[in-house]
């Protein structure tokens, strides 16, 4: 703890965080170390660097360093990336030595004149990498909306964009990563590499723009979109949207279902978007997790993931050595894809002389019902015929051979002949199965079965997954992606980093709600990190037992007895 954080207890931090008289210069200087070892500041320099024209001008009274630290600080003491509470803290909870220590020149001035330079800064900072830069200030009316619309669309527009979100996306990488590389090396190592990916919402002040952008905008941010809770969350015009963005998220999930003492379930990897425009995210989450120096594990995702293009993730990370636990739309059950005598029921090649009413079965099992007092539906799953259709398919199905290779290409073995019955779907009779003993099946094997009708015409490797679709297996290991929600929960927690509460931010625009949601998810992980420690202590001391009340007649405590076993009786 001490190594780590720079105090001796958990309780001590805690005290850190929510006092409201000087700060622990301690305490300062431990998010500080987080911000230096990011390596963002040298960066960031670079960049002011290489926008000025000259080294004329005034220089920002709060470095780049110190917005850094008070946002991330802030945020610990769940205040939230709020200019009034910074501007409070500059004022009355720092000296002129807290303020040295953030290279801030100790220049007298006012909780007001605090306020207007912690915004300045930050402003500035943001607009070295700000993908979307626009008038805030206002809400565009329509002709400002176009023009500042065809900006962003032009050639040159889409450029700036470009190198702008790579500079963004970097500098809240390393924030986060440098929070992960505060894990003791013994504790990093017992971590296999398995992940958990999705996103949440992120709620904006103010009321959402229009979805058609050709009418004005209503919100000071006119790229933020609207959000929904239903579908893919892209509001469409509803009263019950709001202004928001989305929020992606891949954490560290356990070796094995189960197994949650190893390691924390730290936040590996962010990524920032409008509501619903996920497309290409899952596989960048992948490729930042990767940079940590991660081996390929399992990741566990949810439909908006499996619903891309096999080319935007499917593709790339089987690619990348990793495996995948994942669901299906009811549309989906049954055969997804079919290669030569072998076809793919919900993510499992079998081969394809395998019954109509096992291919089918899933359907019938897992129902969807609707809730007599929410409306909501939900999925009710009937446990005995599952198991049932399990343990008849297991027969049918093709068993991989190691891993797949370079090329993505995977080799599997038939089952043997006669230890299943064989049936052709077409004449609905028994054969004899004539099968070689193994088949290898490209990436990009597999063609949509007759009489499904696709928008495309996706490879089997979009529907492919380790085990089969609801087993035991499938559901212990793709149950873990609660861990996931429950790093969202730890988020949006009021007291806390309370990403839900739209007024501890108080910046505007992409940028700024990119930068104050990865510094939550850092935050967060500064107290995963904390917990984790407290917990394995706890677990290394042997349990206090309470002195026993009763006592004899002379006042001697009695000593507490353990109950021993008796025989059973003859």
């Amino acid at each position: 703890m001490l190594e780590t954080f720079g105090v001796a207890s958990s309780e001590e931090l805690t005290r850190e965080r929510i006092k409201y008289g000087p700060m622990s210069k301690a305490y300062l200087g431990l998010v500080a170390r987080i911000v230096d070892n990011s390596g963002v500041v040298a960066r960031l320099d670079e960049w002011d660097s290489a926008k000025r024209k000259s080294g004329a001008g005034r220089k920002p009274a709060i470095p780049y360093r110190a917005v850094l630290i008070l946002l991330l600080i802030h945020i610990q003491m769940g205040l939230g990336a709020n200019y009034q509470e910074i501007a409070n803290t500059l004022q009355y909870r720092f000296d002129a030595e807290h303020r040295s220590m953030l290279g801030i020149k100790d220049a007298a001035t006012s909780r007001g004149g605090w306020y207007q330079r912690m915004r300045r800064s930050t402003v500035n900072l943001l607009n070295l990498m700000d993908p979307y830069p626009s008038r805030r200030n206002k809400r565009l009316d329509q002709a400002e909306f176009a023009a500042q619309r065809k900006k962003w669309d032009s050639t040159e527009g889409r450029i700036a964009t470009k190198i702008a979100m790579a500079k963004l996306d970097w500098m809240c990488e390393q924030l986060v990563h440098a929070t992960v590389r505060m894990l003791p090396a013994d504790i990093w190592a017992r971590y296999n590499g398995n992940i958990a990916i999705d996103a949440t919402k992120l709620e904006i002040a103010g009321r959402p723009n229009s979805p058609d952008d050709r009418r004005k905008r209503t919100n000071a941010d006119p790229f933020a979109e609207r959000y929904r809770r239903e579908g893919n969350h892209n509001g469409e015009g509803a009263k019950t949207d709001v202004a928001a963005y989305e929020l992606e998220n891949a954490v560290m999930v356990w070796n094995s279902p189960g197994e949650r003492h190893l390691f924390p379930s730290l936040t590996l990897a962010v990524t920032f978007h409008q509501p619903g425009r996920l497309v290409g995210h899952g596989l960048r989450l992948v490729e930042s997790v990767e940079r940590l120096g991660v081996r390929a594990g399992m990741i566990m995702a949810d439909r908006a993931y499996n619903g891309e293009q096999a080319k935007n993730f499917q593709i790339p990370v089987r690619l990348k050595g990793w495996k995948l636990a994942i669901d299906y739309k009811k549309d989906d059950l049954g055969i997804q894809s079919e290669y030569k005598d072998l076809i793919l029921v919900e993510g499992t090649w079998y081969v394809a002389t395998m019954p109509e009413t096992l291919i089918e079965g899933m359907k019938a099992i897992r129902a969807e019902v609707e809730d007599p007092d929410t409306g909501e539906k939900r999925t009710v799953i009937d446990e005995e015929a599952l198991k049932t259709l399990l343990k008849n398919r297991k027969p049918y199905r093709m068993t991989p051979k190691g891993r797949p290779d370079a090329d993505g290409y995977q080799r599997y073995s038939y089952p043997r002949p006669g230890t299943y019955i064989a049936y052709d779907r077409g004449s609905k009779k028994m054969v004899t199965p004539t099968t070689p003993g193994t088949i290898t099946i490209p990436i990009d094997a597999g063609t949509p079965p007759k009489g499904k009708k696709r928008k495309e015409n996706p490879p089997a490797v979009k529907y492919l997954q380790e085990f089969p679709y609801m087993s035991p297996e499938h559901q212990a290991f793709y149950g873990m992606r609660s861990l996931v929600e429950s790093s969202h929960k730890m988020l949006k927690e009021a007291g806390r980093e309370d990403i839900a509460n739209k007024r501890k931010r108080s910046g505007r625009g992409y940028a700024f709600h990119y930068l104050a949601a990865a510094l939550a998810a850092a935050s967060t992980n500064l107290r995963k990190i904390e917990s984790f420690f407290v917990q394995e202590y706890e677990r290394s001391v042997e349990p206090k037992h309470r002195i026993r009340r009763r006592k004899t007649l002379t006042g001697t405590t009695l000593i507490r007895t353990a109950t021993t076993a008796t025989a059973p009786p003859a």
